[in-house]
Parts: C-alpha cells; structure tokens; sequence
C-alpha cells in the first residue's frame, strides 16, 4: 500500500490555508537543495508532466524512461512508488507516441495518466493497480489534462492528431466518477472553433471563474508557430467554447504553459520567438512570456526575459510563478524562471541545463514551497550532484529560497 502523509499534510495545508502571499521581496534566489534520485540506478532521461497534490503531499511525474509514473513525497523526498510500470508506452522515438505524458491526481486517490495509444490511464494510489483504461478515439497520444473538481470533470487533449491527415487535434471531456467520456471539440476551424494548426497544450480550471482556460498554441498557421496562438475559454457544464482570447504574437508565440494567478491572472508560457514568421524565422530577436487577464484575454505584464517554457506552475504558498525554460535561445542554458505575482515581476533565473537540455517540467508544494524540475541525465549543469544526487544518472530536483515571500504573507 502507497504511504502518504495525510494526517500531517492536511493541518499543514489548514494552517496555510488562511495564509497567502503578499508583498514580495525582489530577486529571491532558488537553489537546488534536494536531489530526489530514482531507486536500483534508474536514469531519467525522457520524461513530462508532474503535478502536486499537497493536500497528501505528493509530487507525481510522468516518467517515460520507465514506462511509470514515480511517485514522490514531498515531506521526505523520496521515492515511494513507480505506478503502472511497463504498462505505459515509454519513449517510443516519436513524442506522437510515447508516454507516459500529462499527469494529475483526482480526489486525492488517483493518478490520471496520458500515453501514447490515445488512452488515459487511471491508477488507484493506495493499491496501486490500474482501475480504468480509457480511450480517447484518438490515433496517437493522449497529453495534457486537467481537473474540474467542482463538475467532476477532467479535460483531456490529443494534441497530435494534427500528424493524422483525416483529424485536427480535440479534446475530451471525461467524467470522473463513471469514466466515460461525456463529449468532445474538435479544433478544425468550425462550429465556433479555433483551427488548430500546431497541437493543443496545457489547459487550467479556475475556480473563480468555474471556466476552463485552454492553449492553442497556433491558430490558421503553417504548424511553426509562425501565426498567432490563442487561449479558449470553455465551459466544462456545457462542453462548449464561450469565449477565444487571441494571444499578441509579438509578445507571446507558441503559447504552451499555463499557471492560473492570483487576482485574474493567467501566466502563459511562450516557447517561439516572439514576431517569428516563415520569411523571418528569427523573428524579432526577442523572447518573452507574458501574463493575461482571465476576464478578457488582455496583457497584464510582459515579461521580457522568461524564453522558451514550456510547462508553468502557480505556488500560492509563496507568490512565485515557476517556468520551465526549456527552449530558451542559444546559447543560454534552459533554466528555472522565477516571477513573483504581486506585482509581477522576475525574479533570478536558475540554469537547469546547457542549451538544449529539456528540462521542461515544473511542479511546485505550496505547504513547504518546494520547487520540483526533473533533470535528465546528464544534463551538464550539475544541478543533481550540487544537491547531492548523481548528473549521470539524473534527478527530480527539489528548488528552494533562503528567504521566500511566505513570511510576509497576508489573509487575502
């Protein structure tokens, strides 16, 4: 049976219920200070998506290398479960097929997993058995999802049905209770849809708004990020778009990640140079990262030095938005950015590995404000042995501040 530490996590996660974040202290600096190493010398080479629920204190990651979903405490940093092993698609060579891919915890019991074959994995976490296989109708991977707890619905996307010539890419609305899935969009350009034309990526459910926030990351393109991308806002009661935000290119191409902010605000993670066009694939030179208003799609901050993210996490716990700045431009290493949310602003930049190196996945526990980022095996920033882990054999390193924004936080 997978041991998690309920009791202490929940009066952690009370007690830091009532307290968020406020006035933030410029430039804190992160630093890997835990090396989370995988158990008989396993290496972690490809991977994806990984998720915190910190109410049972958990950090999960989508774990391609081997074929599982390794499943972390974060009140020890260790290692408690690989789930599913074997059963996933691992990395096949093709990103189209392989997985495990996007990752979340339902109701505090389950792990949801995409993989490669177009069907969604469901995993009980305390007898650790595969309790439902779901399929997605799809012909390649099923990626990110994301929970709707208050209609009891995940939100699931096949990004890549762009590479099947009779499909565009859609995502599924799946019911958590009976497994089923209850409807799908098809982004093809009809019915009221935006015509994806590079993938679908990371989508959020706000609970202020009770709407889902999705990302197309390019809308009547060529497939480059060379048109503008969108962000959709969808109603999980329904199943249908309601509104479609259209994202300025010149400040955020290729929109992929998404961490829904404080007050109403929406950070995407922009993986393109900004401007870039097919006779100008070097774009304006420039790479930033912007933040939205969820009520209108318009510009709150542009954020000039947060390149090429690709997964993005919010940690209420300390007022820090986290990217995982895995595109970033030669010859810039990838790195960890670090943006406090009130005001926005960047903070340092961490380097995660040489340029290149995808270190793409973040996670963050807001009850003890620990930053999660894989690192692959010899990544060649040495970021796995300054924590104390092995750079060959590589790491989930676990990110902290000396001094966070969390002891001047106030009741919101």
């Amino acid at each position: 049976m997978l041991r998690t530490r309920l009791p202490s996590v929940v009066l952690s996660a009370a007690a830091a219920g009532s307290v968020l974040f406020g006035t933030a202290l410029a430039d804190e600096v992160f630093r890997p200070t835990a090396a989370v190493s995988l158990p008989n010398g396993q290496k972690i080479s490809s991977f994806d998506i990984s998720y915190v629920d910190p109410v049972i204190g958990l950090y999960i990651l989508g774990d391609r290398t081997n074929k599982a979903v390794d499943v972390v405490d974060t009140g020890t940093n260790t290692v408690l479960a690989q789930l599913g092993a074997g059963a996933f698609a691992g990395f096949t060579g093709n990103n189209d097929t392989s997985g495990p891919d996007g990752v979340l915890i339902v109701n505090h019991r389950e792990v949801w997993a995409g993989d490669g074959n177009s069907t969604i994995k469901v995993i009980d976490l305390f007898s650790q058995q595969i309790t439902h296989t779901i399929n997605t109708g799809g012909a390649f991977r099923a990626d990110e999802l994301c929970y709707d707890p208050r209609d009891r619905i995940v939100l699931m996307a096949n990004d890549a049905e762009h590479d099947n010539p009779a499909k565009y890419p859609y995502v599924s609305f799946i019911d958590t209770q009976t497994y089923a899935v209850l409807g799908r969009i098809t982004m093809d350009g009809t019915n009221g849809t935006p015509r994806a034309t590079n993938g679908i990526e990371q989508c959020q459910w706000s609970r202020r708004t009770g709407k889902i926030y999705l990302n197309i990351p390019e809308v009547n393109g060529p497939g480059n990020d060379t048109a503008p991308g969108a962000v959709v806002v969808i109603s999980p009661q329904e199943m249908k778009i309601e509104r479609i935000f259209s994202v300025p290119h010149d400040k955020c191409a290729g929109p992929q990640g998404m961490a829904i902010g404080p007050d109403h605000q929406i950070l995407l993670g922009c993986n393109a140079p900004s401007g870039v066009t097919a006779t100008n694939p070097a774009g304006n030179g420039h790479y930033s990262t912007i933040i939205i208003d969820e009520r209108d799609g318009s510009v709150i901050q542009t954020l000039d030095n947060e390149s090429g993210a690709d997964e993005v996490w919010y940690n209420d716990g300390d007022g820090h938005y986290f990217l995982a700045r895995s595109a970033t431009p030669a010859p810039q290493p990838s790195q960890l950015g670090v943006v406090d949310a009130e005001p926005p602003r960047e903070d340092a930049s961490v380097p995660t590995g040489t340029n290149g190196v995808k270190a793409h996945s973040v996670a963050a526990d807001p009850v003890l404000n620990q930053v999660y980022v894989p690192i692959p095996a010899n990544a060649g920033a040495n970021v796995c042995s300054t924590a104390g882990g092995s750079d060959a054999q590589g790491c989930i390193a676990v990110f902290t501040a000396p001094h966070d924004d969390s002891h001047q936080a106030y009741n919101r």
